[in-house]
């Protein structure tokens, strides 16, 4: 237990000099909302891991979570007959009856439209804007930054920034800085059943994304501080969603959100996929069959592993996912969650590690996304896009190590 706290603790110093060290100002850094941002993420975690309370609160989420992934599997059924049961139903069959599509993609579509509900009815602006206020509040943030914070705990990127889009073109590099470091930070809401039909425990994933939203501040405030030009904080008129004109065009248009975030999610996997195995070719050639990709990913990523306080039986394992994460994406990392085969604690670490968005692709998701929104700022984007990789993926890191300090078998 000493060394699992030592560990961890000397693992969030570390994430913490790297950026402190890489900064593009330390004399400016303002170390109260990094200290209570990093303070909110512990008692968070403490609560999530440790306490009755927050445990069952997580748990009865995340069973809510699950049994909403069973309810989609009715509108599979219906749309795919009998190809649901997949290769089940074939006599004799006796490997793999998982199918990525329709046992984890499909669950997007209905939450999707669940989602676009809340819009219609009021609910998840209120929750949005409850906690923007709380942000801002808490954190020194301003309106503008609070309010993308508190959108990509349940939107993507791009569309977190879409609540304060009139606003992007006169926003400070470091106010933009900070929204292109949550948005590639946090995953949404609908990717944590993307997660769990791959194998990873929901509570897990929920908690990480939360705290992601914290961890951004952190690592945006100590890369890019905010210098003595800083744009005037003024009040946020907050974007309107069009919901729809009715209930039924809300869970329409939710459903048709979901479906091209199903579409774009399966394409990024057909184009990537066979990259991986393309550059593992390349390398097993290249190194005459003594080497291969995951191995050369693994001694890349395995100082993270380690300081993040993965057990040492699972650095390398963890290693490899963090590096598929950040070379291409979250999806390809969990993808291989099962066949790591980590300890318990190795697991938790690395479903925290793994959610969010900090890989290279993101970049160009943000230079497209913000730079349309505001043109102006694309060059901006894209100076700071591997800074923003950076930031993001210390972030995920903070949190892995956090949960490391205070897990418990």
């Amino acid at each position: 237990m000493i060394e699992q706290v030592f560990r961890g603790v000397l693992g969030v110093i570390v994430l913490l000099a790297v950026a402190v060290s890489l900064s593009r100002s330390r004399k400016d850094i303002r170390w109260t909302p990094v200290l209570y941002a990093l303070a909110f993420n512990v008692v968070f975690a403490y609560l999530v891991l440790h306490t009755a309370f927050g445990v069952t609160v997580f748990e009865t989420v995340s069973a809510g979570l699950l049994k909403i992934m069973k309810f989609a599997d009715e509108g599979t059924k219906f749309v795919f007959g009998p190809l649901f049961e997949g290769f089940k139903g074939i006599p004799g069959f006796k490997g793999s009856s998982y199918v990525f599509l329709l046992d984890a993609l499909m669950q997007i579509i209905f939450f999707g439209a669940l989602i676009n509900m809340l819009y219609y009815w009021g609910v998840m602006p209120r929750v949005i804007g409850a906690m923007s206020h709380g942000f801002k509040r808490l954190f020194g943030l301003t309106g503008a930054e609070a309010t993308v914070v508190a959108s990509n705990i349940f939107i993507g990127q791009v569309q977190g920034a879409m609540t304060v889009g009139p606003y992007i073109k006169s926003l400070s590099e470091a106010q933009l800085f900070q929204v292109m470091v949550v948005g590639m930070s946090t995953v949404g809401a609908g990717m944590p059943l993307v997660y769990a039909g791959m194998g990873a425990r929901m509570e897990y994933v929920l908690a990480a994304n939360i705290m992601a939203a914290p961890a951004a501040i952190i690592f945006a405030k100590l890369l890019v501080p905010e210098g003595a030009g800083a744009a005037a904080d003024e009040p946020v008129a907050h974007a309107k969603h069009d919901a729809g004109v009715n209930l039924l065009d809300a869970v329409g248009r939710g459903a048709m959100d979901g479906w091209k975030v199903v579409v774009a999610i399966s394409v990024m996997l057909l184009g990537f996929i066979p990259l991986i195995h393309l550059l593992n070719f390349l390398v097993v050639t290249a190194s005459n069959n003594s080497s291969d990709l995951e191995t050369v990913l693994g001694w890349l990523f395995a100082p993270a592993a380690y300081v993040v306080g993965a057990p040492s039986s699972d650095a390398m394992g963890l290693a490899k996912l963090l590096g598929q994460k950040t070379a291409f994406n979250e999806v390809i990392g969990f993808g291989g969650l099962q066949q790591a085969q980590l300890s318990p604690k190795g697991f938790m670490i690395a479903c925290f590690a793994l959610t969010g968005f900090a890989n290279f692709t993101s970049v160009g998701i943000q230079i497209g996304g913000l730079g349309e929104l505001a043109p102006s700022r694309k060059s901006d984007v894209a100076r700071l896009g591997l800074r923003c990789v950076l930031a993001a993926s210390l972030a995920n890191l903070l949190n892995a190590a956090i949960a490391g300090i205070l897990f418990r078998q």
